[in-house]
């Protein structure tokens, strides 16, 4: 094979493997700005089907690592490919390779966090807990609080003043303030926050 097509399809894969991230941050910085929730993570197959896909669940963004090594494994070993059968098995080795890190991102870190996820808290246990700002609220835009799990995890979620309480509520929402959910927006994975009655009341004593 031709070491210039060689050379092409491993640079290739190494920048798909790098954009494909930058491409879902910048969704969903997007889906923040608009009030929507966009994101290109993908997370398919779980291990319910068994055999293949149980071993390797699709991932977005283990096929981003999994491109990644591929291309820099074959960047790496392309001076050995000087021949239809060295460059077969280096092929084969490469992506034997890139297929580890894949299932070791997978199985380490996506799962654990899926689980996490999953079994801590859902959105719709959401209202009536008490959550931490971390990232001020500021009139009608959307902000960032912090809750904790069962298992004492910090999960962020976006967050915007409930609109039925807005006119109680002081102009900015500091970060460190402690909150309450009073409503979710599931769809959106949106909260909607108050602060407690007593710190209202001291803000208003206080002229804020």
């Amino acid at each position: 094979m031709d070491q210039s097509v060689l050379v092409y399809a491993f640079n290739t894969s190494i920048i798909v493997g790098f954009i494909i991230p930058l491409l879902s941050l910048f969704a969903g910085w997007l889906g923040s700005v608009f009030g929507g929730s966009a994101d290109i993570d993908v997370d398919i197959g779980k291990g319910a089907g068994g055999g293949l896909s149980a071993l390797f669940p699709f991932n977005i963004m283990c096929l981003c690592l999994f491109l990644i090594v591929f291309g820099a494994m074959g960047r790496a070993t392309l001076g050995l490919m000087t021949n239809p059968l060295f460059t077969v098995l280096l092929l084969a080795g490469c992506f034997v390779v890139a297929a580890f890190f894949y299932w070791a991102l997978y199985k380490i870190l996506i799962k654990r966090l899926k689980e996490n996820d999953a079994s801590a808290i859902s959105l719709h246990d959401l209202r009536g807990m008490s959550g931490e700002v971390t990232l001020s609220i500021r009139g009608d835009s959307m902000g960032t609080i912090s809750v904790r799990d069962s298992t004492g995890a910090a999960i962020s979620f976006r967050a915007k003043v409930d609109p039925c309480l807005k006119d109680r509520m002081p102009p900015v929402i500091p970060k460190g303030e402690q909150v309450v959910i009073t409503e979710v927006d599931a769809e959106n994975k949106l909260c909607y926050i108050s602060m407690y009655i007593s710190r209202i009341n001291e803000n208003k004593a206080n002229g804020r």
